[in-house]
């Protein structure tokens, strides 16, 4: 509560002196600072290790190709590319001209270092098995490179808008090698936006790059305040001590609404909650109990009570509206058929485990109480474990089913960035070959689910590929239960009646270099 009171005692005593305003052409006048409130930090500015969120990464680096506002690839730093007869060679043009925030101009060989990390089985980064699909990438010229695959690989583009894609500076890769993106000094990227600095846990300045390659953004300065507490970030958007803030709470979100000051930006997202299973866990490993404590609970009320406020619905399937999505309906609370399953798995009486829940995830604490009250009613005795942010990312960090913590079910985000199946769910849900939970946080394995997965990431035939990709959701969703699956998650951003042209892709990516905010 200090540290909160603080940081809103700093805002009032500075925003009045350091956002200045800016004459347009037709004499309006615009802050040179737009001010976000966060509820959490990045823990390394490095796209190759970075798993906090996608609010400030694609601000500060580049991709190859990347998400338009209408969900279309579109060539970043790439101004074209094609790929080989054989379907094994793709080729990406860069364009000439690109600049670091140090001043160099990024080439080939930048590329190619980037990729060489992130491909470096030997020494891997957290998403080298996310992208291993690729072999090698070779330099053409100058402005020309080539990602080799040792086989056809349907989801190459779709992939390589994943952060782990974010383009680096060879010399900083050399100079820094794991400690790159810790410290401001150790970041440099060709985005629109410099990051200058970062007080951790407490906020980050990031000033317009007047070098970039698309051209200048609208507004000089942004400032990105870390607010931990929902109801702090929702006073200082309510007091205009900020001109946005994200993850605000469903009441909050209601009564802004009613607020002329405000403005609700709120569109469908790719992410969704869910309380994933701990299939390493003795019990929750049995199919049938899964299925039991999935029948048991009562999504429709669940998320009405939780998230209704916000406009989020149900979800309908393991995928959202995007390639490889299939409607398999919300499944209806039925306690007859959970007992039933839970009779036949040999627990007629049920049994007891550890519910995780978090605040990091809106409304998480409450999703586990309303939970484990719904599944007492089956004869499931829920131990409920509330942990904290640190304890939260701890617990993926490639932790063996040893290792991990005693959950038998744990509240989980999941998300669909790339809007392509072979990151949406084989990444999270293919039998890892460590036996580590680097991706597959529960410890998921199943063999038909294996052979669709990895057999849509080997082949170009779409068709093929989505129809494997709604086989896998039937068996995740219905019939071998990954987990419960709760509410499809809107991307939604209270701002202040001030900011102009704000927007984002539909994979929650801002696009803050076309946003303004008019002086009062």
């Amino acid at each position: 509560m200090k540290k909160t009171l603080a940081f809103l005692l700093t805002l009032a005593l500075l925003l009045p002196t350091c956002v200045g305003t800016v004459a347009m052409a037709d004499e309006i006048q615009y802050q040179d600072t737009f001010t976000i409130a966060v509820g959490n930090d990045q823990e390394i500015m490095d796209g190759q290790m970075n798993v906090s969120n996608d609010v400030v990464l694609p601000q500060v680096y580049s991709y190859l190709v990347e998400r338009d506002l209408e969900g279309n690839i579109v060539g970043d730093v790439a101004e074209s590319w094609e790929v080989s007869e054989d379907e094994l060679t793709w080729t990406f043009h860069l364009r000439k001209g690109v600049k670091f925030h140090s001043g160099k101009e990024l080439t080939a060989e930048d590329v190619k270092a980037t990729y060489d990390r992130l491909l470096n089985k030997e020494d891997p980064v957290r998403y080298t098995q996310t992208m291993g699909f690729i072999d090698h990438c070779d330099i053409v010229d100058d402005y020309t490179i080539n990602l080799v695959t040792l086989e056809p690989a349907g989801p190459m583009l779709a992939s390589l808008t994943l952060r782990a894609n974010t383009l680096l500076n060879k010399d900083y890769i050399e100079k820094y090698g794991k400690e790159l993106g810790k410290e401001v000094e150790s970041v440099d990227g060709t985005g629109p936006f410099k990051l200058v600095e970062w007080n951790k846990d407490e906020d980050m300045h990031l000033v317009r790059f007047d070098d970039y390659f698309n051209g200048p953004a609208a507004t000089e300065n942004i400032r990105i305040q870390i607010v931990p507490e929902a109801a702090s970030r929702a006073i200082a958007m309510e007091s205009h001590q900020v001109d946005a803030a994200i993850n605000i709470s469903a009441e909050d979100v209601l009564r802004f609404k009613e607020d002329d000051t405000l403005n609700v930006f709120s569109i469908p997202g790719p992410g969704c909650h869910l309380f994933q299973f701990n299939c390493s866990n003795p019990i929750i490993k049995d199919t049938k109990v899964r299925q039991a404590i999935s029948y048991a609970l009562d999504r429709t009320a669940l998320v009405e009570a939780l998230w209704g406020a916000m406009g989020e619905k149900p979800r309908d399937s393991v995928a959202p509206p995007a390639f490889g999505y299939i409607n398999l309906g919300v499944i209806q609370q039925d306690q007859a058929k959970a007992k039933e399953l839970l009779a036949e798995a040999g627990y007629p009486d049920g049994f007891e485990m550890n519910l995780m829940c978090t605040d990091v995830y809106n409304k998480g604490v409450q999703a586990g109480e309303i939970a484990a009250a719904q599944l007492a009613e089956v004869g499931i005795k829920c131990n409920l474990v509330v942990v904290d942010r640190a304890t939260f990312s701890a617990a993926w960090n490639g932790l063996t089913p040893e290792e991990f913590p005693d959950w038998g079910m744990f509240l989980m985000g999941a998300g669909y960035i790339t809007l392509d199946g072979d990151e949406g769910l084989k990444r999270r849900f293919a039998t890892e070959e460590d036996g580590k939970n680097s991706n597959n946080y529960g410890f998921y394995s199943n063999a038909e689910v294996d052979e669709l997965l990895n057999g849509a990431a080997k082949t170009t035939d779409q068709e093929w590929r989505e129809k494997a990709y709604q086989r896998a959701a039937e068996i995740l969703y219905l019939e071998d239960p990954v987990g419960c699956y709760l509410n499809s998650r809107n991307e939604t951003v209270i701002l202040s009646a001030q900011v102009e042209d704000f927007n984002m892709t539909p994979v929650g990516i801002y696009d803050w270099p076309s946003i303004k905010v008019r002086a009062n």
